[in-house]
């Protein structure tokens, strides 16, 4: 017989040849689906996550700054009422300085009473009573830390601090030097804080 003309066997293949590769391209699928979707999520929840991130962030930036101006105005009002009752502490107690050197001055001025009278004997306790009361007011003084401020004779004269009531010359002294002090000044606590200068005779 001759070959060309016998027939020709078909290879059919089997099914799970044909089945193999359909399934292993299914899963391949399946799997990229999944990862798109999954990364696709992944995507949307990040950007969730930044818009709530934003959101807090500018909601405390808000909150902060209505703090830090509250804050501040706070203060401020807080500064502005404690000058304002420093103000008012230092007028009363220049009022207060004021009223015991009068008193003292008076005091000062106090006669010599032979108290053989009737009526020297009242004077008497009169200026006995002025004198308590001026002594009460400068005891008051101290309790606020007002103490006296004394000029120091050699000392450069400092217009700041002293006030000058005369000039002299003085021998061995140059000029604008303390040579005498007149009269008692008054400061706080602080030395540089002088509610009363000393009233002084400067060299020429």
């Amino acid at each position: 017989m001759n070959d060309d003309f016998a027939p020709q066997t078909r290879t059919v293949p089997s099914a799970i040849e044909t089945e193999a590769p359909t399934l292993g391209m299914s899963s391949v699928y399946r799997l990229f689906e999944a990862f798109i979707a999954l990364r696709e999520k992944n995507e949307r929840q990040h950007k969730l996550f930044e818009q709530t991130l934003n959101r807090s962030r500018d909601s405390l930036q808000s909150s902060f700054n209505t703090f830090a101006a509250e804050t501040q105005k706070a203060y401020q009002q807080l500064r502005q009422e404690l000058h304002a009752d420093k103000r008012l502490s230092l007028v009363f107690l220049n009022e207060l300085l004021e009223i015991g050197q009068e008193l003292s001055q008076i005091v000062n001025a106090r006669p010599q009473l032979h108290l053989v009278s009737e009526e020297e004997q009242v004077l008497a306790r009169w200026m006995e009573a002025i004198e308590i009361q001026c002594r009460k007011v400068h005891s008051a003084l101290e309790r606020h830390g007002i103490h006296r401020f004394d000029a120091v004779v050699g000392s450069a004269y400092n217009p700041a601090i002293h006030e000058r009531v005369g000039s002299r010359r003085m021998e061995g002294m140059s000029a604008l030097l303390i040579a005498e002090q007149k009269e008692h000044g008054y400061a706080s606590q602080q030395p540089e804080f002088v509610l009363r200068r000393p009233k002084v005779i400067v060299t020429d």
